[in-house]
């Protein structure tokens, strides 16, 4: 649905305004102040200006909120650039990064990165009144909570999944092009949140929440085995108390497909009757739950059951915010074993960059496998019923037996479904590498890679610069056969290197990227020519070379003197 903004919209828009003050002034005893959704009954859908106002009078209530704009869209002929709000919760009302925070760990919440997924905005405007004025703020002296309500004016304004460039927001994890999700990221590398976590839409689905952990190689496997094994498994266990239906996170693509980079999808000639799999969610680098996560954080998604209309906005806002609440509370509980866990992930990952061995592979490319000990996947899902469903018993009854409505639940699904159990055969529920590399001790970037530099300043990796001309020992990549990619964002169909030991001499002026830094998974799955989640994926950076040529960028294999000073893009 595109719901435009009409004058009808605007006067319900200013009507929820009204109200949100009214009983925001009014609220200094046990009432909650509104959202601009509750206030407007759920009627129109949540603009920017009423975001706006809504926060500003919140941050003037709650001394454990306060409110930065961390970034602005661009303006466009028909939609006016638009203010990116970050909203800090804490126990002493810190709006910036301060020693007591980080006692405790921090999570970052981001909505709306799709700007037709509006229940996810509506959510995380209620669980920042929740955290700041409800029964949700004693989770603050146990932990720091970072929300972004809403990433995407434009696509909001009107009802689309993209931004006011044509990008989509959680595909562009990777090359940045778009301010707000370059805000995102700085705000990740100020606050280096232990927790994150992307609110999404999907499909009607029976499961009303769906969260997914990390998934690719390179993540420390403790990290997903924490997610799975505390985290979501409490989300489980409070969710079905409450009724509202979850799982895990799962996909389904056509059998050994993966759709999942954001380029266009090709034409297949034999796409026929193609066989289904189910998979958790990808292992690219590019979206909002692996690009943080590449960091060792504790990084999920979460999808809330969606059929993306104005009439179901309040009921998929409610099952968004059972989430949320779920799951912030689980990190709350586990407060201590979350600092812990990713602490020690994220420095024992520094120890392995800065002794760079042979035997500690980066993964370029990884495929989804199955689990010889879980062969099949059983699910529940709605398919059509003969007649309407009106309940479901809450106990055994006999044939002929009266039927009262005190005996009835309310049904699982919407009206002419019902919910049905389905096996699925093709499951593919874990990921293996298929290519690795060692890990090197860094990279040569020549001066001319301007873009490429760029994308690296603004992931926050540290660069250096050579101060004058050096013999340096590298390690180049001939490319040996090559077949490239039919679509922007896919890397070549086919790339074979052979790596040859060379002394070059590079440059003053050329760049160095020290692989010791919290970035160190992330540079060589952005900077190797065979990565499946490298900048050679992306037309812009013109980086897949001619058959028989030099691929641009030089690894670092030996410790060694070079004349190197910190790069500052003044």
């Amino acid at each position: 649905m595109r719901s435009g903004y009409s004058a009808s919209h605007e006067r319900i828009a200013g009507v929820a305004l009204s109200l949100a003050v009214l009983v925001l002034v009014a609220s200094a005893g046990p009432q909650l102040p509104a959202t601009p959704g509750e206030a407007a009954g759920y009627k129109a859908y949540t603009q920017n200006e009423d975001i706006a106002l809504f926060l500003s009078l919140a941050d003037a209530a709650s001394p454990e909120l306060a409110v930065r704009v961390v970034g602005r869209t661009k303006d466009v002929d028909g939609y006016a650039g638009r203010d990116i709000f970050l909203c800090v919760l804490t126990e002493n009302g810190a709006s910036e990064v301060a020693a007591p925070e980080r006692s405790k760990p921090t999570l970052l919440l981001t909505a709306s990165q799709h700007g037709n997924e509006q229940s996810a905005k509506e959510a995380a405007l209620r669980f920042i009144r929740d955290l700041a004025f409800g029964d949700l703020k004693p989770l603050l002296k146990t932990m720091n909570v970072l929300v972004v309500p809403q990433s995407n004016p434009y696509g909001n304004f009107f009802d689309v999944r993209r931004n006011e460039d044509g990008l989509d927001l959680n595909r562009d994890h990777v090359k940045l092009e778009s301010e707000s999700v370059r805000a995102l990221h700085r705000v990740y590398r100020e606050w280096a949140p232990e927790v994150t976590m992307d609110v999404h839409e999907k499909g009607d689905d029976f499961y009303r929440v769906s969260i997914g952990c990390v998934s690719n190689a390179n993540i420390a496997p403790c990290l997903q085995e924490f997610s799975r094994g505390v985290l979501l498994a409490d989300v489980a266990k409070t969710l079905a108390a409450k009724r509202v239906a979850f799982h895990e996170y799962l996909i389904t693509e056509d059998l050994g497909v993966d759709t999942s980079s954001g380029a266009k999808e090709l034409e297949r000639a034999d796409r026929g009757a193609v066989e289904k799999m189910k998979r958790y969610s990808t292992t690219d680098l590019n979206d909002g739950r692996n690009g943080p996560g590449i960091y060792e954080s504790l990084a999920f998604i979460q999808e809330g059951a969606s059929r993306y209309d104005i009439a179901t906005v309040e009921e998929r806002t409610r099952w968004q915010y059972a989430g949320i609440r779920a799951f912030t509370s689980s990190v709350a509980a586990h407060a201590e074993e979350v600092l812990k866990t990713v602490a020690n992930a994220r420095g024992r990952l520094l120890e392995r960059a800065a002794a760079r061995t042979d035997s500690d592979p980066v993964h370029l490319r990884m495929e989804y496998v199955r689990d010889p000990m879980v062969p099949e996947l059983v699910i529940r899902q709605f398919a059509p019923a003969e007649s309407e469903v009106v309940g479901v018993l809450k106990k055994d009854k006999k044939a002929g037996d009266e039927v009262f409505e005190a005996d009835l639940a309310p049904a699982d699904a919407p009206a002419g479904r019902k919910v049905v159990t389905e096996v699925i055969k093709h499951w593919f529920p874990n990921v293996a590498p298929t290519l690795s590399v060692p890990r090197p001790i860094g990279y040569v970037v020549p001066a001319t890679r301007a873009d490429v530099v760029r994308t690296l300043l603004d992931h926050g990796i540290a660069i250096e610069v050579f101060a004058g001309d050096a013999p340096v020992e590298v390690a180049a990549y001939k490319v040996t056969d090559l077949v490239p990619a039919k679509e922007d964002y896919l890397p070549p169909e086919s790339i074979e290197v052979a790596k040859k030991a060379t002394t070059m001499i590079v440059r003053k002026g050329d760049l160095y990227i020290d692989c010791a830094q919290a970035a160190a998974n992330l540079i060589p799955s952005l900077l190797e020519p065979q990565s499946a989640y490298g900048l050679i994926r992306y037309f812009k950076y013109g980086l897949v070379p001619d058959k028989g040529g030099i691929f641009a960028i030089y690894r670092i294999e030996k410790k060694q003197d070079m004349p190197l000073v910190p790069y500052r893009p003044w």
